[in-house]
């Protein structure tokens, strides 16, 4: 990771303490605290797009016992002792709480990260590496923010991970719910909007 901590060796009580209080979102790695890059310096397109995947999901698993998370919901990252918070993830039956939160689920199925310049290294590699430490995890969508390009990746019953790419005109399928998301839907509009204030 290519940020500086905020804070270093500090428990989950400590940080979940700090990120009570504080104005920002930060997350918690390696027993580090970090200021989350995007929040301040996310462009319109990765907004759109991230809204986007969540409008779809949410669309797609009304009513079927699967529920997704916009990125204000924390997630446990078992292998780094981490607390992040996903663009969009999505819980099946009954979220778990991680043991001494209120707010950190352990369970997610289906994580979505819209990837942008600041945060793309770390999506691709350490935070992928600590995903993959989930054990409810089956389905990773990495979806680019210059141009339409969705990569999933997807568990399989032998704990392996398998990638496929798709383009504008993709099509592809979210096993772990069971929805199909075209990547046409996953952009509508996201390159009609400007970052000019």
């Amino acid at each position: 990771m290519h940020a500086t901590a905020l804070k270093r060796r500090v428990t989950l009580a400590e940080y979940l303490a700090f990120e009570e209080a504080a104005e920002e979102k930060h997350i918690l790695w390696d027993g580090e605290i970090f200021p989350m890059w995007g929040m301040a310096g996310a462009l319109p397109a990765h907004n759109v797009i991230a809204g986007n995947a969540y409008a779809a999901l949410h669309t797609a698993l009304r009513d079927r016992g699967c529920r997704p998370f916009n990125s204000d919901q924390k997630i446990w990252v078992p292998l780094k002792g981490g607390v992040v918070y996903p663009d969009v993830s999505v819980v099946c039956g009954k979220a778990a709480l991680h043991t001494g939160t209120r707010d950190t689920f352990d369970n997610p199925v289906a994580v979505v990260e819209v990837l942008s310049p600041g945060t793309e290294a770390f999506d691709r590699s350490e935070k992928f590496e600590g995903y993959r430490s989930v054990e409810t995890l089956r389905d990773y969508v990495m979806l680019a923010s210059g141009d339409a390009h969705a990569e999933h990746y997807a568990r399989g019953s032998d704990g392996g991970w398998t990638l496929r790419e798709y383009r504008a005109g993709g099509v592809f399928s979210l096993s772990s719910v069971e929805v199909v998301l075209r990547v046409d839907e996953l952009y509508e509009g996201a390159f009609d909007v400007t970052d000019a204030g």
